[in-house]
C-alpha cells in the first residue's frame, strides 16, 4: 500500500513538473509571438519620454541653479532644547518667508507661481549641522539675488522665532520662581499650624519614645499573659475539684463529718455485737437500735438539706480543696486587674501613636515640599541666568559658509533623466508584455502547430486538417487525410475504446475518419451520444434494440427484421452467430440517447459501460462521440474519458480557447492516452514536411 502511494505521489509530482515546464514554454512562445509589439511599446515609451523631457525643459523656468551653505551651531542649553536641524529647515520653508521674499524682490506673477519650486532647503549629506539653500531660475544673476535674499530673510525669521521662544520660556520660568517662593512661604505657615494643632514640636523623636515604651509594654504583656495562663490553669483545676463536690456537701461538710463518724462508730459496735450475741439479746437489740437511730437521723439530715448525692470519700481533703479554690481565685483576680491596668496604659500609648501617625505624614510632606521648593528655587535662579545667555547668543546660531553664490546651468538630458526614461520604457514594455502574455494564456486561443509542440507531454498530435482556403488540391487533401488516419491507427495499437470530441464547436468528430475506417475494413462501431429530445429526428427510421438505436454500415432503416429482438445483446449475438446481416463484420452506428448532454446520470453510465463491454466481444474498436463542443459538457468528457482507453480531441486554430485546453490537461494520465487532430491549419510547408508530429 505504501509503495502504491509513493508511486502515485511520484507520478503526481512528475505531472506537476511537466505542467510547469509546459507553461514556461508557453510563456516564451507567447512573448516571441508578441515580440514586435513589445519592441514597439518600448520604442514608443522612449520617444514619448524624450519629447516630454524636452517640452518640460523648454517650459521650465529653472535653467540655472545656485546654492549657499549655512552652519547651524546653537549654544547648548539644558533648559530649552536647541531646535533640530529639521525644525530650522522648516522655519526657512515657512509661507511667511516666501511672502517677505516676494515683497523685497518684487517678483512677477510668473516668478511667484514657481517660487516654491525654485527654492530648495535641504540638509547637507552626512552632516548634522550644515544645510544648503538652493535656488533655480532663468539667469545666474537672478539666482544669486534670490538665494542671498532668501538666506537673509530666513536667518532673520529664525532669530525672531528662536528669541521669542527663549523669552517666552524665560517669562514662564520667572513666573514659576515667584510661584515657588509663595509656595515656600505657605509651607512654613502650614508647619507652624501643624505644631499648634497637635502640640508636638518634634514628632519623630516622640514616635521613637512611643515605640520604646510599646516595646516595654509588649514584654510586660507577654509576661503577664504567661502568669495569667498559669493562674487560669490552676483556677480551672481547683474549680474542677471544687465543683465535683455538691454544693450542700461543701456547706454542711462539718455536720456530715460528725454523722459519718457517729455512724461508723455505731456500725462497728453493731457488727461487734452481731458476732457475740444473738438477735434476741438485749445488747444486740440495743446496738441495732442505736445504729438505726443514727442512720435515720443522718438520712433525715441529708433530706432536710437537699443532699441527694453524697459519698463519704467526698469529705477527704475537702477543706484543702475549698482553700485552694479560694486562693487560686484571689490570685487570678489580682492578675486580671493588673492586665486591665496594663491594657489601659497600652491604649493611652496607642492613642498617642495614632496621633503621631496622623501628624508625621503631614509633617514629612510639608518638610519635603519645603525642601523641594528651596532646591527648585536655587535651580531656577541658575537656569534663568543660562537662558539669558542663550538669548544673547541667538544671532550667532546660523553662520554663512561662503559669501558668493556658486551657480551652474542644467543640461537638457542629464544621465538621471535618460536613466529614468530607459527604466520607464523597460517597465512599460515589461508591463505590456506581462499583461498580453497573461491575457493570451488565460483568455487567448490555441495558436496552431507551434503551440501543439508545447503540449506534447499532455496530448499527442496525430495529424492536421488544413483550412479550406489553404492551397491544397482535393487529391492532396485526400492524401493528407489518409496519411493522418493510418498514422493514427498505428498509434492506437491495443486500444479497444476511443472517445472523440470537438473542442472548436464543429461537428468534425461526427464524420471524420468514417470513410477511412470503412476503406480500411476496420471492424469498428461508432456509438454516438444524442439528447433524448432529438431521438425522433435522428433515429426515426432506425431499429431500437433495448435502450439503443442501431444502423448497419451507416445505412438508415431496419437492418434486422427476421426476429422480434427486444435486447441489443440478442441483436449482437445474432450477428456474431451468422443469424443476422452485416453487423459485426464492418462498421456501423449505435445511437445512445441521454437526458443531459453535460453529464451522465448513474444509470446511464452503467448502461453505457455494459454496452461497451458487450461490444468489445464483437468489434475490434468502439468509438464514442458526441456533437457538442467541449466547454459545454466538461463533466461528460471526464466521464467518457474514464470509460475509454483513449481520447481523440479536435483542436481548432484560433477557435479553441486556452481555458478549454487547460481542462484537457486534466485528462492526461498514464492509463488513458490523449490524441489531438489540429484543424484550421494554413501553414502548407509544415504540413507537407510533417513538422506537426
Amino acid at each position: 500500500m505504501d509503495n502504491l502511494e509513493n508511486d502515485y505521489s511520484s507520478k503526481e509530482e512528475n505531472r506537476q513538473l511537466q505542467k510547469m515546464q509546459m507553461y514556461q514554454k508557453l510563456v516564451l512562445f507567447t512573448l516571441f509571438k508578441f515580440k514586435w509589439s513589445i519592441i514597439a511599446v518600448f520604442a514608443a515609451t522612449i520617444v514619448f519620454g524624450v519629447i516630454a523631457r524636452y517640452v518640460q525643459f523648454y517650459n521650465s523656468p529653472s535653467k540655472h541653479e545656485g546654492s549657499i551653505t549655512l552652519f547651524y551651531t546653537p549654544r547648548a542649553s539644558e533648559e530649552v532644547k536647541t531646535l533640530s536641524i529639521n525644525h530650522v529647515l522648516g522655519i526657512f520653508s515657512r509661507q511667511q518667508v516666501f511672502k517677505q521674499l516676494i515683497e523685497e524682490m518684487q517678483l512677477s506673477e510668473k516668478q511667484r507661481a514657481v517660487l516654491k519650486q525654485c527654492i530648495e532647503v535641504k540638509l547637507l549629506k552626512d552632516q548634522h549641522d550644515m544645510f544648503v539653500i538652493t535656488g533655480r531660475g532663468e539667469s545666474a544673476e537672478y539666482v544669486k539675488q534670490l538665494v542671498n535674499t532668501f538666506v537673509a530673510i530666513g536667518i532673520r525669521s529664525y532669530e525672531e522665532y528662536r528669541a521669542s521662544e527663549l523669552r517666552n520660556y524665560l517669562n514662564t520660568r520667572e513666573q514659576r520662581l515667584f510661584e515657588l517662593q509663595a509656595f515656600q512661604k505657605s509651607k512654613i505657615e502650614d508647619l507652624h499650624g501643624l505644631h499648634r494643632k497637635y502640640g508636638i514640636i518634634h514628632p519623630k523623636e516622640e514616635m521613637d519614645t512611643v515605640k520604646k515604651i510599646q516595646g516595654e509594654q509588649s514584654a510586660a504583656t507577654a509576661e503577664l499573659n504567661v502568669k495569667l495562663a498559669d493562674a487560669r490553669q490552676r483556677f480551672a483545676m481547683a474549680e474542677k475539684k471544687y465543683k465535683s463536690v455538691p454544693e450542700n456537701v461543701v456547706t454542711h461538710r462539718a455536720a456530715l463529718l460528725d454523722f459519718v463518724r457517729e455512724l461508723r462508730k455505731a456500725s462497728r459496735e453493731y457488727e461487734k455485737v452481731k458476732l457475740i450475741f444473738s438477735e434476741r439479746n438485749p445488747r444486740y437489740v440495743e446496738a441495732r437500735s442505736n445504729y438505726q437511730t443514727i442512720f435515720n437521723e443522718f438520712e433525715n439530715f441529708k433530706k432536710r438539706n437537699n443532699i441527694t448525692r453524697f459519698d463519704q470519700n467526698m469529705l477527704l481533703g475537702l477543706d484543702g480543696i475549698v482553700d485552694a479554690y479560694h486562693a487560686s481565685e484571689v490570685t487570678l483576680n489580682q492578675l486580671e486587674m493588673s492586665m486591665k491596668s496594663l491594657q489601659a496604659e497600652i491604649k493611652l500609648i496607642k492613642d498617642k501613636e495614632k496621633k503621631l501617625q496622623h501628624m508625621i505624614p503631614e509633617h514629612e510632606q510639608i518638610e519635603l515640599l519645603q525642601n523641594t521648593a528651596n532646591k527648585n528655587i536655587s535651580l531656577l535662579v541658575e537656569e534663568l541666568s543660562r537662558v539669558r545667555s542663550s538669548i544673547a547668543h541667538v544671532p550667532n546660531d546660523i553662520t554663512i559658509n561662503e559669501r558668493v553664490v556658486s551657480t551652474k546651468s542644467f543640461p537638457v538630458f542629464p544621465v538621471k533623466i535618460l536613466a529614468v526614461i530607459f527604466i520607464a520604457g523597460v517597465f512599460v514594455s515589461g508591463l505590456y508584455a506581462a499583461i498580453m502574455t497573461t491575457y493570451d494564456i488565460i483568455c487567448g486561443k490555441f495558436s496552431g502547430i507551434e503551440e501543439a509542440a508545447i503540449h506534447k507531454d499532455f496530448f499527442k498530435t496525430v495529424g492536421v486538417i488544413p483550412h479550406k482556403k489553404s492551397p491544397f488540391t482535393q487529391e492532396q487533401r485526400q492524401i493528407l487525410n489518409n496519411e493522418m488516419f493510418y498514422r493514427f491507427i498505428l498509434k492506437l495499437q491495443n486500444t479497444r475504446t476511443l472517445f472523440s470530441c470537438s473542442l472548436d464547436g464543429s461537428f468534425l468528430s461526427s464524420v471524420l475518419f468514417d470513410e477511412q475506417f470503412s476503406k480500411a475494413k476496420r471492424n469498428t462501431i461508432l456509438v454516438r451520444l444524442i439528447p433524448e429530445r432529438d431521438v425522433e429526428k435522428i433515429c426515426k427510421n432506425m431499429q431500437k434494440i433495448g435502450d439503443f438505436y442501431y444502423s448497419d454500415n451507416g445505412n438508415t432503416g431496419v437492418n434486422f427484421t427476421d426476429k422480434n429482438v427486444e435486447h441489443h445483446i440478442e441483436y449482437l449475438h445474432g450477428f456474431s452467430t451468422g443469424d443476422g446481416k452485416g453487423y459485426g463484420y464492418g462498421y456501423g452506428f449505435a445511437f445512445f440517447p441521454v437526458r443531459n448532454m453535460s453529464v451522465l446520470e448513474p444509470d446511464e453510465i452503467s448502461m453505457l459501460y455494459k454496452m461497451v463491454n458487450e461490444l468489445k466481444k464483437h468489434y475490434q474498436l468502439i468509438r464514442i462521440s458526441r456533437e457538442k463542443p467541449f466547454d459545454a459538457s466538461c463533466i461528460l468528457v471526464r466521464q467518457l474519458h474514464d470509460i475509454c482507453d483513449a481520447t481523440l480531441l479536435y483542436i481548432g486554430q484560433m477557435l479553441t480557447p486556452r481555458s478549454v485546453l487547460r481542462r484537457v490537461l486534466k485528462l492526461h494520465d498514464e492509463e488513458h492516452k490523449v490524441y489531438a487532430v489540429l484543424t484550421g491549419v494554413t501553414d502548407v510547408a509544415k504540413i507537407i514536411s510533417g513538422d506537426y508530429i
